[in-house]
């Protein structure tokens, strides 16, 4: 069997070309997306290509049979590759990994103090700082507030770890153990939305499940793109909290 027989038995979406010609577009939105929250060292190119290999390598896991768009699969698998791609280079500095594990430390310690999510003042003057500095704070680990792919959950089996993106493929060798470690995983995480101040939920709705841009979102809350910015930031911040996983980008173990 030749590649192109690969592609089409396994995703039923025809050739690699045929691949790339539907969600190139899809490829470009999410490299758009994330270029915007990187260093200038960073080429949109290469990030396009780190995308096209996460959809062709999508494309050969995709499980048909199961009830999951392809396109929705795709999109995560892309979005992952980009960021995977992203990680490979050691370009947050330390100054900036050290600022991210105080916003966190201290939206986790003032939710546990008051039993609600902390408002900006109150965060702002438990780090014994002025509004305007902890914005500024915000706008530093802008940079990190990516949910990276490699803190979602993975579950240990007899010869290797599956990802919880291969679990959303339905994989249909997957075993029981495997549809409750996602089933916990999304109950998890919905929990962590929900606990959401009311202004952050509605910008994670926006921004991730309508698609808007920031500039968008910010015509939307009647705000600058700029502070819309510093709001996903804290608000990624409180979700990473939720689900334990470390500031500098790692996962809890």
């Amino acid at each position: 069997m030749n590649s192109n027989e690969a592609y089409e038995g396994k995703a039923g979406l025809g050739t690699p070309e045929a691949l790339l010609e539907e969600y190139l577009p899809m490829i470009r939105y999410h490299a758009d997306q994330l270029m915007r929250r990187t260093p200038a060292s960073i080429e949109l190119d290469d990030m396009i290509d780190a995308g096209v290999l996460g959809l062709l390598d999508g494309a050969q896991r995709f499980d048909t049979s199961k009830d999951v768009l392809f396109k929705t699969f795709a999109a995560y698998r892309v979005r992952g590759a980009m960021i995977d791609y992203l990680r490979t280079f050691d370009w947050m500095p330390r100054g900036l990994r050290d600022t991210s594990k105080s916003l966190q430390g201290a939206f986790n310690e003032l939710e546990q103090r008051f039993g609600r999510p902390a408002e900006e003042k109150e965060i702002a003057e438990f780090l014994e700082m002025d509004l305007d500095t902890y914005r500024q704070k915000l706008d530093q680990v802008r940079s990190m507030s990516v949910v990276y792919f490699d803190d979602l959950p993975s579950v240990h089996g007899e010869d290797d770890d599956l990802h919880v993106l291969d679990i959303i493929a339905g994989d249909s060798a997957l075993g029981p153990e495997h549809q409750t470690a996602m089933g916990q995983f999304v109950g998890k995480l919905a929990e962590a939305i929900e606990k959401l101040p009311k202004r952050e939920a509605i910008l994670l709705s926006l921004y991730y499940y309508e698609e808007l841009t920031m500039k968008e979102v910010a015509l939307v809350l009647n705000l600058t793109e700029s502070r819309v910015s510093q709001v996903h930031s804290q608000m990624v911040m409180r979700l990473r909290g939720h689900l334990q996983l470390s500031p500098d980008g790692k996962g809890s173990k």
